[in-house]
């Protein structure tokens, strides 16, 4: 299809093009086959030099973009084993003390578990669907931290239509929580909000804990967070952004990317 349209093309198109442009009146090479053949090659070998310089960039543009799709599904699948190893041991110990608030924990980690391996099997969502998986996450760690750890989501109807790639919102919230809030003695208070301002939407997740270079080191060398800004600029290029800001206390981090009105993949409930 690709190569025999553009032949065809250049066969109509060339003598067309020609008449026209000789105001109706075929000039005396375009009748005279010694030269209109040494034309017609020399237009055949043009139009199939761009043919495989257009097919060598799609198909350069469709490995970058399933690259780009493996590593996703590649961070999709990893599970934080800190996380899951430090919930099971809470639950171990709350077993004998407080049955309930076991249960409690085993339940909140069922349905977090739920929701993640749910997304695996889709490589679309939108922030809807990322606020409900941050919000069971932090519920799920409420149990763990008790008064030790606070949260507030505040994002519109608008926000939340839009598309945003799984597992973008996640790590950031977890970074807030293991670099930010549970070193912190008294813990502290993590709030996510975001809005739709001039077409772009606009993502933060903010804490109050021990701030950005807590320990020597900054947040944003962190390997999740290198991965979050290769995956913005696979998609939107310089129009999208991860930025972090140091607060006093804590830290910020903010997601900036074009709005596209998304379609949502299954629930987290």
């Amino acid at each position: 299809f690709f190569t025999g349209v553009p032949l065809f093309g250049l066969a109509i198109g060339w003598p067309l093009g020609v008449w026209v442009a000789s105001s109706g009146q075929l000039p005396a090479w375009a009748t005279d086959p010694d030269r209109m053949v040494p034309a017609l090659l020399l237009g055949l070998f043009i139009s199939l030099g761009l043919f495989f310089f257009f097919d060598a960039k799609a198909r350069q543009a469709l490995a970058e973009k399933r690259a780009a799709e493996a590593q996703l599904r590649l961070l999709q699948g990893q599970m934080e084993p800190h996380f899951l190893f430090n919930t099971l041991a809470n639950v171990l110990t709350l077993i004998d003390l407080e049955p309930a608030r076991a249960k409690a924990m085993l339940e909140a980690l069922t349905d977090y578990l739920r929701a993640t391996l749910a997304g695996l099997r889709h490589d679309r969502s939108t922030l809807g669907r990322e606020l409900e998986l941050a919000q069971a996450y932090l519920q799920l760690l409420q149990l763990r931290m008790d008064d030790r750890l606070r949260f507030a989501i505040d994002a519109d109807e608008q926000a939340r239509s839009a598309a945003l790639p799984p597992l973008l919102l996640q790590p950031l919230v977890e970074n807030a929580i293991q670099h930010g809030l549970e070193p912190k003695i008294e813990g502290g208070l993590l709030q996510i909000s975001a809005r739709v301002v001039n077409g772009e939407l606009r993502v933060s997740v903010r804490d109050d804990g021990l701030g950005l270079h807590a320990g020597g080191a900054g947040r944003g060398n962190g390997v999740a967070l290198a991965n979050i800004r290769e995956r913005l600029n696979a998609l939107h290029g310089e129009g999208a952004a991860l930025s972090l800001q140091a607060l006093q206390p804590g830290t910020e981090a903010t997601l900036r990317m074009p709005f596209v009105a998304g379609k949502p993949g299954p629930s987290v409930a």
